[in-house]
C-alpha cells in the first residue's frame, strides 16, 4: 500500500508546468486545424499575426550579416542532444528511472508541440491566404501542348541568349560572384513588386548558410524561416540556380506560400532584372520546369527544342544535374523529401514537391502572347 502511494505522489509531482503547456499547445493546434475548415479564420490569422510578425522579425534580423535561422537551429540541436544525453545518464546513475524517463520524454514532447504551434500559426495560414494568381488575375489553369511548346522554346531561345553574356570559370561553367547575387536580390526582386504592388516590402537581403552542404544533404536550395523571417540561400549548390531560387525565397518573405507561385514570380523578376546573370538563372530554371513538362506532353517536340540549346547551356544543366545526382540516393535525402512531401500535402499543397513544377502553367498563361 505504502509503495502505491509513493508512485502516485510521485506522479503528482512530475512537473505541472510540462502538463500544461502540453496541453495548451494541443488546444493551439487544434484550433489551427479548425480554422482550416472556412478561409476567412486562416486569413485574419495571415494578415493579423503572421505577416506582421515576420515583418518586425525580418527587419530585426537583418540587422545582423548571418543567418539566425541557421543559428537557431545550431543552437536547438545541441541543446536537445546535450539534453538527451545528461538525461541518459540520470537515468543510469539514480533510482526512479521511470519517473525521470516520462519527465525525458514529456519535455522532448512539450519542445515538438512548442515547434509544431509556432507552424501552425506562422506558416500554415499562407497557405489560405489570397493566391499569387487571384491577386494578378494570371489565369493558372491547364494549358495545352501548342502553347506549352512555345513557351518552352522561348525560354529555350531566352537561356541560350544570355549563356553568353555572363561570368564563367576555365571550365566554361557559369560562376557569378554568390555574394553579389545576393546583394543584388532585393533591387531585382523591386522589378516584380512595381508590376504587382502586394508583393511590396522591406528591401532586405536574404542569408547564405555557412552549412550548405547539410541543405544539399536535405534537398533544398534555400528556405524560409516562418520564426525569424529570413529567406536563406544553399551556398554551396550551383551558382546559376542562385539568382532564381533568392527570389523564390524572397517570394515568401512577401507573403507567398505557394511554391509554384514563387517560383513564377522568381523567373518573372529575374527576367525583368535587366541583369544578364539574373535572366540566364530564371530563363534556364523556367526552360527546366517547362521541359520536363513538354517531354513528358510530347517528347518529340521536347527533343527538338532541347537540341537547340547551346554547349554553354548544356554544360551548366550537367554540372546542376551532376552536384545533385551525388546526394539523390542517399538516406538523409530521401527521408527528407519523404518528410517535406508530407508536409505539403498536409498544407494543402496535394502535389507535393511537384507543386514547385506547377508554375509550367502560369508561366505557359503568362509568356505564351509574346512567345507565340
Amino acid at each position: 500500500m505504502e509503495e502505491k502511494l509513493d508512485r502516485k505522489t510521485a506522479f503528482r509531482e512530475l512537473s505541472p508546468v510540462r502538463l500544461i503547456l502540453c496541453a495548451l499547445c494541443l488546444m493551439a493546434i487544434a484550433a489551427a486545424y479548425l480554422l482550416r475548415d472556412g478561409e476567412t479564420g486562416m486569413r485574419w490569422v495571415y494578415y493579423h499575426i503572421s505577416r506582421p510578425y515576420h515583418t518586425f522579425m525580418a527587419r530585426l534580423c537583418a540587422h545582423v550579416p548571418f543567418s539566425v535561422a541557421e543559428l537557431f537551429y545550431a543552437l536547438a540541436v545541441a541543446a536537445i542532444l546535450v539534453y538527451i544525453i545528461s538525461q541518459i545518464v540520470r537515468i543510469i546513475r539514480k533510482p526512479e528511472k521511470g519517473r525521470r524517463v516520462y519527465i525525458t520524454i514529456l519535455t522532448l514532447i512539450v519542445v515538438c508541440l512548442l515547434f509544431w504551434a509556432a507552424y501552425s500559426y506562422l506558416w500554415t495560414p499562407y497557405y489560405y491566404a489570397p493566391s499569387f494568381a487571384q491577386q494578378a488575375d494570371i489565369d493558372d489553369g491547364a494549358v495545352s501542348t501548342p502553347e506549352l511548346e512555345a513557351v518552352t522554346r522561348y525560354f529555350a531561345g531566352k537561356a541560350n541568349q544570355y549563356a553568353g553574356k555572363v561570368p564563367r570559370d576555365e571550365n566554361g561553367v557559369y560562376a557569378a560572384d554568390r555574394q553579389d547575387i545576393l546583394n543584388r536580390a532585393a533591387a531585382v526582386y523591386a522589378a516584380a513588386a512595381g508590376k504587382w504592388p502586394f508583393l511590396a516590402g522591406d528591401a532586405l537581403r536574404p542569408k547564405g548558410i555557412l552549412c550548405s552542404k547539410v541543405m544539399s544533404l536535405t534537398d533544398f536550395t534555400g528556405f524560409f524561416f516562418p520564426l525569424t523571417g529570413e529567406a536563406n540561400l544553399n551556398m554551396d549548390s550551383p551558382a546559376v540556380m542562385l539568382p532564381a531560387t533568392e527570389e523564390h525565397e524572397l517570394s515568401h518573405q512577401r507573403g507567398i506560400g505557394r511554391e509554384q507561385e514563387c517560383n513564377f514570380i522568381a523567373v518573372a523578376a529575374c527576367m525583368d532584372s535587366g541583369d544578364a546573370d539574373f535572366e540566364y538563372s530564371g530563363a534556364l530554371t523556367a526552360y527546366i520546369y517547362l521541359g520536363n513538362a513538354l517531354r513528358s506532353a510530347d517528347e518529340a517536340a521536347w527533343q527538338k527544342i532541347y537540341a537547340s540549346l547551346s554547349d554553354t547551356v548544356l554544360s551548366d544543366l550537367k554540372q546542376n544535374n551532376g552536384y545533385w545526382a551525388a546526394y539523390e540516393n542517399t538516406f538523409v535525402y530521401k527521408v527528407s523529401n519523404s518528410a517535406y512531401e508530407s508536409f505539403l500535402q498536409g498544407n494543402g499543397q496535394t502535389l507535393g514537391l511537384k507543386s514547385y513544377g506547377a508554375c509550367v502553367n502560369l508561366l505557359t498563361h503568362y509568356y505564351y502572347a509574346i512567345a507565340k
